[in-house]
């Protein structure tokens, strides 16, 4: 079924033509691999197929057909199909909430009291979230890119998880990000590419550095400005490997002002130049 009056809709401000969408459906060919660094946290509906998908930071699996997953900020992920595959991506662009009743940080709490996952946590998908997860796909299909029907799509699933999925599932489901801040924690991972220093992240969140810093230990047990350091060296390792970019457009895009600074970032972090590192991948 087409939209109706879709020169109207496409012409529309709310219309997310090239933007980046917060609601997705993507397919994969039989045997076709892609990789992606992940900006946003992610759900992950399995509509057709089976994937194969591994993670830097986080151990990965499998994703079949009636199933969803929660995927994190921040890492490096592979997916590959071992089949003709379709998925629903629903991409967290805002702090999680779900409702009154059940919070991340109550997880975090519950997940205290239980023993942590090794590796991410597939649920299944109930039947009333997969006529949820279908007619996205079908309005989709349609030609529907409204930005504001996309937002309450995802609120809407976020409201739906509560109600059809117990505590204990939830909390594997979210194990990645609960911590004893989560809300600390998500903003960091999500904005810490916007600045340049610890000093500009502490700004941003009204905190001087030293209260951010003591903060930042506490939740991620790591000093700040090393967590960034290896989180942008993480980035750039992948961009290298895992794209064909040349390495001057990566150097401008991660901040560096010549290519001899690159050059020595790279010897400090991978003790090869950007160039080896290319080569050896």
């Amino acid at each position: 079924m087409e939209s109706y009056n879709l020169l109207k809709h496409t012409s529309c401000f709310c219309y997310n033509g090239k933007q980046k969408a917060q609601v997705e459906v993507v397919k994969f060919e039989s045997m076709e691999t892609r990789e992606r660094t992940l900006t946003n946290n992610k759900i992950v509906f399995m509509l057709k197929g089976n994937l194969i998908f591994s993670m830097r930071d986080n151990p990965g699996g499998e994703l079949r057909k009636g199933e969803f997953a929660f995927i994190p900020a921040g890492d490096q992920v592979q997916c590959s199909a071992t089949t003709k595959s379709t998925m629903l991506v629903l991409h967290l662009l805002d702090s999680i909430y779900m409702c009154h009743g059940i919070s991340v940080e109550q997880l975090y709490h519950r997940m205290s009291e239980m023993e942590r996952p090794e590796k991410l946590m597939p649920l299944q998908i109930d039947i009333r979230l997969w006529h949820f997860a279908q007619g996205i796909v079908n309005t989709w299909e349609d030609g529907l890119r409204c930005r504001l029907f996309f937002q309450a799509e995802v609120s809407k699933l976020l409201a739906m998880l509560p109600a059809y999925y117990s505590k204990d599932e939830l909390c594997h489901f979210f194990y990645p990000i609960l911590s004893p801040n989560t809300a600390f924690s998500e903003y960091v991972r999500k904005n810490w590419q916007k600045c340049r220093t610890v000093y500009e992240m502490a700004r941003k969140m009204n905190m001087s550095t030293q209260q951010f810093s003591r903060r930042f230990n506490a939740v991620f047990k790591q000093n700040p400005l090393e967590w960034m350091q290896k989180e942008k060296a993480r980035l750039i390792y992948g961009d290298i490997c895992g794209s064909e970019k040349p390495l001057k457009e990566i150097a401008a895009d991660y901040g560096f002002t010549n290519q001899a600074n690159f050059n020595r970032f790279c010897k400090v972090h991978y003790e090869m130049n950007p160039g080896e590192v290319r080569k050896r991948k």
